[in-house]
């Protein structure tokens, strides 16, 4: 995914030579040669141009659409800031009849981008956010609000020699404080899955509409999910300024102190959020708590699905998940039928583990009474569908669907330690509920269903990730509490 696409100046890769010389043209604003077009979001398109009177590669963004008004602003609200967390704007000019903002080209990608292909872990986003905090509290002090962090506007950098620094993109449509406002009264500005709830009452926007903003990106990244986004526009509006189910009860391995910050940051109250000179304390104070060497999952579900929760499951296929559920009978056949109500774990989310838990009771039902291979459960009389039907394996279903679930969520505490703990846990809770099943055979063998959430744990935790290079990650600052001030803008 092209960072410039989504409405950001990142470049993630050289130019290909090959089409430079399909694209190069006139110079533009008699300086600015264009190279390549590299993706359109926002108010327009960007391309990366070559400065010709600097001899440096920068983000050329011709606006589409826009009046000049509200490009002025955008321009004079970026040119106010100067911050290594912020993307750089360089000029204004005009070109065909078009306005055209040249900024600071980063190399990197959209924090969406790596977020989507699991390519974070917890410290990182701890880091990114302490970073984007920074941005915040320069723009803040300058009288500028942001009013539209999300992920895609936020680009991190992978230059080696800065470190992987994040910088906030795009101040198209930022309130300086004093200035006229360019929308009406009551007019809504921003994305609506991060959009704070008096920001989406269309009250006037200050610095705790960005911290809200901000809090809520890092408990996607963290959570695998933005609980405020929904199926459709109307159920997402619904949710802005309800109670959202604490970070904590998404990610219990986390920091108690962080989580407690990161849910403060969401009230629907902005007087009672934390400043986000608190926030970047509080980051910095828990970061070395952090883990930084396994990967947070992916996204392989779509954004915004409520049941998709962090798991070990999220990484892997529907594909991988069913040919383990095709093992279940093999489990059977070698009397430790049990440990088959691990395998639905592989599952995506909530929904795709419960299914595959089922299925797994079913189909090594199925293979008993049809074949009649594996131990006796305790379920058939010789009649598959009756057997299948039966209440008996119904509650078999329900305990097989009710394991997959409670493991998958085992297995997204992100330490092997805490894993390994809740799965010893799991073991005995599903012994005990596999005892009522039938005549309770499956309930004998306790052995095999610890070895199996062993296993789980083990391949899920047997692959760990280089940690973060120490040159990337800022330094420590010790275990501050809340305490700390910040600036709001004053209210025109």
């Amino acid at each position: 995914m092209n960072p410039a696409a989504e409405g950001g100046y990142g470049q993630e890769s050289a130019p290909d030579r090959r089409t430079i010389l399909v694209v190069v043209q006139e110079l533009v604003m008699e300086r600015f040669r264009v190279v390549e077009r590299i993706g359109s979001g926002g108010m327009g398109t960007v391309y990366r141009a070559y400065d010709e009177r600097l001899q440096r590669e920068v983000a050329l963004k011709e606006i589409e659409g826009a009046d000049h008004q509200r490009v002025l602003r955008e321009a004079h609200a970026a040119a106010r800031l100067n911050h290594p967390s912020i993307v750089t704007l360089y000029e204004l000019g005009e070109h065909a009849g078009r306005a055209v903002l040249i900024s600071e080209l980063v190399p990197g990608e959209t924090l969406a981008t790596l977020e989507a292909t699991g390519r974070l872990c917890d410290r990182d986003v701890a880091e990114i956010t302490a970073d984007l905090c920074d941005g915040l509290l320069h723009a803040h002090a300058r009288g500028v609000v942001h009013r539209d962090i999300k992920p895609q506007n936020v680009i991190v950098g992978d230059d080696p020699r800065a470190g992987r620094r994040a910088k906030l993109m795009d101040f198209g449509i930022a309130r300086i404080a004093g200035a006229p406002t360019l929308t009406a009264a009551g007019e809504v500005v921003g994305t609506l899955a991060y959009m704070s709830p008096e920001q989406a009452e269309g009250e006037v926007a200050g610095p705790e509409t960005d911290v809200y903003s901000l809090a809520l990106t890092a408990y996607e990244c963290w959570a695998g999910l933005n609980p405020v986004a929904g199926r459709t526009p109307a159920q997402t509006a619904r949710r802005i300024g309800e109670p959202q189910m604490p970070l904590g009860v998404h990610r219990p391995d986390l920091p108690s102190v962080l989580t407690e910050t990161v849910d403060a940051c969401l009230d629907p109250d902005p007087e009672l959020r934390p400043t986000a000179r608190e926030l970047a304390d509080c980051l910095r104070a828990e970061i070395a708590e952090l883990d930084a060497v396994h990967r947070l999952p992916g996204h392989d579900v779509p954004d915004g699905d409520p049941e998709h929760t962090p798991s070990s499951g999220s990484a892997r296929t529907s594909v991988l998940a069913l040919l383990g559920v095709a093992i279940a009978p093999v489990l059977g056949a070698a009397g430790i039928g049990g440990a088959a109500a691990a395998l639905g774990a592989a599952g995506a989310g909530v929904r795709s583990r419960a299914v595959l838990g089922a299925l797994a009771w079913l189909w090594m039902l199925a293979a008993a009474v049809a074949f009649g291979i594996g131990s006796d459960l305790g379920i058939g009389d010789g009649d598959l569908v009756g057997s299948l039907v039966s209440p008996q394996s119904l509650l078999g279903a329900l305990v097989f669907a009710a394991a997959s679930v409670g493991l998958g969520w085992v297995l997204s505490a992100r330490h092997v330690a805490l894993a390994l703990l809740g799965a010893m846990i799991w073991a005995a809770a599903t012994v005990a509920a596999l005892a009522v099943v039938g005549d309770g055979s499956l309930g004998s063998g306790p052995a095999a269903v610890v070895i199996a959430a062993a296993v789980a744990v083990a391949l899920e935790f047997g692959l760990p990730r280089p940690v973060a290079p120490a040159a990337a990650r800022p330094p420590r600052l010790g275990r501050a509490g809340l305490a700390g001030t910040g600036l709001r803008a004053p209210t025109p």
